[in-house]
């Protein structure tokens, strides 16, 4: 009792004291007393802003950044604004980036202000001009510790964004950031900073910071590109670095190894340099490391790797050498992707790959290709059956989509011979050389010294099984569209491979039918005259030729004949259907064909040689030399 009377003497009349709250209470004017509690808590929130470092700067910089960012400004206002925003944060651009809410002040500046003011702001943050040599350090640890600091962060990002077409504003940030990146490249917030410094400067630029990725010796080993315009270093391949210096592939592994663990441990597998490294990881591996390391790693991931080229061919490379239980875990990954990934520019590469290893050819029907039996606009047409398009048919016309048709309708032993005599599997000249890269053949590892092929099932037994949970769609969409499918370049490759493998009646009256059609829309052109129809008229009596076939097979080449038979001669006066009769007239219907054209080889004659127009027609010419 003695001590409370004792602190109400030294607080004096100013305090009186609460014996409910334990604590003395200042008296408060009457003016604060008629404050609502929302003007109290704002009051509140203004003082304690008031003690920050630079309050009597930044509170007038929001003030102009709200003006600055309204989009209806003129050119003149926001020169205006720019100029006074950055004379009130000159000299302090490197503390205020670091406040939750004034960092959009300097934010605002390198958006919108000039190249000179931007500079400036770099060369604050950056610790002052690349030329200067006084504390490297210190100079490092402000811009770095800038990148991993929530609010912070974005100020970089801005700087990187629109100072990426200033060669000293590269040169700046480039050097702040040296000897940081293995920090950075795990780091949950720096993670954005890398992602968009590899994807904006220019490759040369950041080949130096590349090479940190790889480990510290890489530094050391940066070639010096004489001919450019600078001494900047030039990012050797890592393969290639491997390959000559067989001493540093395991240490360069470790240090990957290590580096891509930290990263997968924060689930940075949606950035693109992570995907990068991935790959790098991948390139100097053996397939027991991909399988015991990479691959139970980053099973449960793969859909993440499919935004990017790098990602995709990782995810490859997993699945060729993996196990039975990691290839079931990308399985479930993907499902419910299947459509998506073969439209995507990347993805469609892992459907190929998992159709092309998986040995359990009854999970892939149920995990990736039922999805295609699903048509997207069920939902939206309630048609009949017969009206309702196929639900593959935005695949087979797609360029991506259509190659996974291909490859289970080809024989993987089917050889074809070039221009050189030198024979190579058909397969191979429906894909891109990257492609048939990533889909090398018969991958194995090696377990207790021997080489084990990491799939039990031959190659064509798994094509064949696969091929048939396909069959029904895929002659349903050429049935049912094939005039579409003839003028597609993509579509005409799959309907002449489904003529090969499943020929019938029914579809090569549906080809003689789309030729007969005339098209309402004066623009288009009937299809022995399309620059692809044609092609694929061609192509589809040619692979005719090649085949040993018997009278009571369904041929092509004579339902064409039986239904063009008198209009052979108006064929032959265009220059593409001139071609078409050409081929025709190597197939079984032949003497027909001939007999039929006799009477208009006059005709013919003269538009080879050039006509009334003097333009002469390669492909009657070509004709002529097949009627003799």
């Amino acid at each position: 009792m003695a001590m409370k009377e004792s602190q109400s003497q030294a607080h004096g009349k100013k305090s009186k004291y609460d014996p409910k709250k334990r604590k003395f209470q200042n008296k408060k004017s009457s003016a604060d007393d008629n404050l609502s509690p929302a003007n109290k808590k704002r009051a509140l929130k203004h003082e304690r802003q008031s003690h920050r470092k630079h309050a009597s700067s930044v509170q007038p910089a929001k003030e102009v950044w709200n003006q600055l960012r309204v989009k209806t400004n003129d050119k003149e206002t926001n020169i205006k604004l720019c100029a006074e925003l950055h004379e009130l944060l000159k000299g302090k651009c490197l503390e205020v980036a670091m406040q939750h809410d004034a960092s959009r002040c300097v934010q605002g500046v390198l958006q919108y202000g000039n190249e000179q003011q931007r500079l400036e702001v770099v060369k604050e943050l950056c610790g002052g001009d690349a030329k200067k040599d006084d504390d490297t350090k210190n100079q490092n640890v402000n811009l770095a510790e800038l990148c991993k600091i929530q609010y912070a962060h974005f100020v970089v990002l801005k700087m990187i964004k629109y100072g990426g077409r200033d060669e000293e504003c590269i040169k700046l940030i480039v050097k702040s950031l040296k000897k940081q990146m293995t920090k950075l490249a795990v780091h949950s917030v720096g993670a954005r900073v890398v992602e968009l410094l590899f994807g904006t400067f220019p490759p040369k630029s950041v080949a130096s910071l590349k090479l940190e990725l790889y480990g510290p010796q890489y530094a050391l080993f940066a070639s010096v590109n004489p001919s450019g315009k600078d001494n900047s270093p030039t990012l050797p391949s890592l393969t290639e670095f491997v390959e000559n210096n067989p001493d540093k592939r395991e240490p360069t592994l470790s240090h990957l190894q290590a580096l891509l663990q930290k990263g997968l441990d924060k689930s940075l597998t949606g950035f693109g340099y992570f995907h990068s490294l991935l790959l790098d990881y991948a390139s100097i591996a053996s397939p027991e490391d991909i399988r015991s390391f990479l691959t139970p790693a980053l099973a449960e991931h793969s859909l993440h790797l499919l935004s990017t080229r790098a990602g995709t061919k990782v995810v490859c490379e997993c699945a060729a050498y993996g196990s039975v239980k990691d290839r079931k875990k990308m399985l479930k990954c993907l499902k419910g992707y299947t459509r998506s990934s073969l439209k995507h520019r990347d993805a469609y590469l892992a459907i190929l790959r998992m159709c092309d290893v998986m040995d359990d050819t009854v999970l892939v029907n149920k995990m990736l290709l039922g999805e295609l039996h699903q048509n997207p606009d069920d939902e939206k047409n309630e048609e009949d059956d017969e009206d309702k398009s196929s639900s593959i048919l935005d695949l087979v016309l797609s360029d991506t989509g259509s190659k996974l048709f291909l490859l289970l309708l080809v024989p993987k032993e089917e050889m074809s011979s070039s221009d050189d005599g030198k024979s190579t599997p058909r397969w191979h000249k429906l894909l891109d050389p990257y492609e048939v890269s990533a889909l090398h053949q018969n991958p194995t590892v090696t377990e207790n010294g021997e080489e084990v092929p990491t799939s039990k099932k031959e190659s064509e037994t798994r094509r064949r099984e696969l091929l048939v949970y396909l069959k029904e769609l895929l002659v349903d969409v050429c049935t049912k569209h094939t005039e579409e499918l003839m003028r597609s370049k993509s579509g005409s490759k799959v309907l002449i491979e489904v003529c090969e493998s499943f020929a019938s009646e029914e579809l090569f009256q549906a080809i003689v039918d789309a030729c007969a059609d005339e098209s309402e829309d004066e623009k288009t052109l009937p299809l022995f005259e399309d620059p692809v129809g044609h092609l694929t008229l061609k192509h589809l009596f040619l692979s005719e030729t090649k085949k040993n076939q018997d009278d009571d097979d369904p041929s092509l080449a004579r339902m064409f004949y039986s239904k063009f038979e008198g209009e052979l001669g108006s064929i032959a006066t265009s220059n593409r259907g001139a071609f078409v009769l050409s081929s025709l007239l190597q197939t079984c219907v032949k003497d027909e064909a001939k007999e039929a054209l006799k009477s208009h080889k006059k005709e013919i004659t003269n538009l080879a040689k050039g006509g009334k127009d003097g333009k002469k027609l390669a492909g009657c010419k070509v004709l002529l030399d097949a009627l003799k």
